[in-house]
């Protein structure tokens, strides 16, 4: 992407952040506007409101961007700091049912398949120790509500822990600005309650640890290994991986992975082919923290030319087979196409590759990330990049496979097949609809695919073709 591109993917970002941000104010201060006819010090002075009203308020308090703590002064003040403190409890859970409903649909989606294939020790940890991680960071009154909500949802902690320790968590705090809205209160008797509740919460998860440790299971023992394997991934550099030693008579394939993924991604991807008798390599391809792949697309197809001739040459390789994942596909159809790769790559397999773009890249695209990530903007439908790609010539001597499945997010459906005008027999598009985007890493069936498709001297000639194919329109 060169500067100009750039330039207005950054003027793009910032007025849709702009509009997003006029949006939320107008609509945070049309909200107050009804709830306190004159100033907040009226919601405190005023009518009094009732409980059903206040849950309500709560309720719908983090889509207006409102603090817990500025309904619970509102509840101190009405209802008083014993009564107050428990209907901003409450509040605060239904609050939290919502956003954590929410998000953990999204997390579904893509954070939990992600972390599952890029950092399976954070996923240990985080299911093995949630209620003590939900508890430690409620009782941090630094750390917003609502976005710790949300990090529970996406990362699928268990609902019943989540709500448990949010109440038990929140209790503090909340107590702490009940007391304060409840002019007979002094802040010396809130903050010795508040740490006499917080020492009867903390004692029995300090002696359910303390055993937990003598046995190896403990919270401490658990982050160590997370932090070791995070560790352990950046310390990773650009060094090509071979699975195997070099093989002249296996047949030699390349490997590539997707947007914000690492290497480790593929490493059951890299088993189930090793079996099959391939000669597999693959590249980090850098990125954020030189690890997770976030670099343009056309930077890492000139980044994996570069290092591709290094290998033809070492090991007198002139052809090689390509299998990619998602980004990784529209990276290596660059090469393909624009950049000569296909004198020395004839069969492409594409897994989930969004040729269309896919919507959600708006995501990012409308947050701060949209300043950081340009291949963002290359994957958005409809851009420049992608009407580029579609317009290449593809050689009549080189094979393309799409394989796509409607159960994909990232590229549903048709979205994953790479159309071009007019067709041509060797552009293949092969469903597999029984498959999600990530599923597409470490399926058997995905294996037995592409040994049919590449072909493999494990397999009979008569399987050495894809069963169900059709040519991609």
């Amino acid at each position: 992407m060169d500067i100009r591109q750039y330039r207005k993917q950054i003027q793009t970002v910032l007025l849709i952040e702009a509009t997003i941000a006029v949006l939320l104010i107008l609509g945070i201060v049309l909200f107050w506007s009804e709830v306190c006819t004159q100033s907040f010090i009226s919601c405190l002075q005023g009518k009094p409101l009732t409980i059903g009203n206040f849950l309500l308020f709560a309720t719908l308090r983090p889509f207006v961007l409102t603090p817990l703590n500025l309904l619970t002064l509102m509840a101190g003040h009405t209802f008083g700091p014993a009564l107050g403190t428990f209907v901003s409890s409450i509040g605060g859970l239904c609050a939290c049912l919502v956003v954590y409903l929410i998000a953990k649909q999204a997390g579904k989606l893509l954070i939990g398949p992600w972390l599952s294939n890029n950092l399976p020790q954070t996923v240990r940890f985080l299911r093995s120790q949630d209620w003590k991680v939900v508890l430690a960071t409620r009782l941090i009154p630094f750390f917003p509500f609502d976005l710790l909500t949300l990090g529970y949802g996406l990362l699928d902690l268990r609902f019943r822990y989540v709500m448990l320790f949010t109440f038990l968590g929140s209790l503090p705090e909340i107590y702490v600005f009940a007391a304060l809205a409840d002019p007979k209160a002094t802040f010396f008797q809130a903050s010795l309650t508040t740490v006499s509740v917080i020492s009867v919460l903390l004692l029995p998860g300090l002696i359910i640890e303390f055993y937990a440790r003598k046995n190896g299971t403990g919270m401490w023992w658990r982050f160590k290994a997370m932090m070791y394997e995070i560790y352990h991934e950046l310390r990773r550099n650009n060094d090509i991986v071979k699975r195997q030693v070099h093989d002249p008579k296996k047949i030699p394939v390349l490997l590539l992975y997707g947007f914000f993924s690492s290497r480790r991604s593929l490493l059951v991807l890299e088993k189930i082919l090793s079996e099959r008798g391939y000669q597999l390599i693959s590249f980090n391809l850098g990125g954020l923290l030189e690890v997770f792949f976030t670099r343009s697309i056309t930077e890492t197809a000139e980044f994996i030319d570069k290092k591709l001739k290094r290998q033809f040459e070492r090991h007198q390789i002139s052809h090689i087979h390509i299998v990619a994942h998602s980004k990784g596909g529209l990276v290596a159809l660059w090469w393909l196409l624009r950049m000569g790769g296909h004198r020395h790559c004839k069969t492409l397999v594409t897994l989930g590759t969004p040729f269309r773009g896919s919507m959600l890249t708006w995501i990012a695209l409308v947050t701060p990330l949209g300043f950081i990530f340009r291949d963002m903007w290359q994957m958005r439908p409809g851009s420049q990049f992608l009407q580029e790609l579609h317009a290449s010539k593809v050689p009549s001597d080189v094979q393309i496979y799409t394989i796509y499945s409607d159960r994909d997010r990232v590229a549903q459906g048709d979205n994953g097949i790479f159309h071009i005008s007019p067709p041509q027999p060797n552009v293949i598009a092969v469903p597999m609809h029984n498959m999600t985007h990530f599923q597409f890493l470490y399926r058997r069936e995905v294996g037995d695919m592409l040994a049919r498709i590449l072909g493999s001297p494990y397999l009979p000639e008569a399987e050495k073709s894809p069963r169900t194919t059709e040519s991609a329109a």
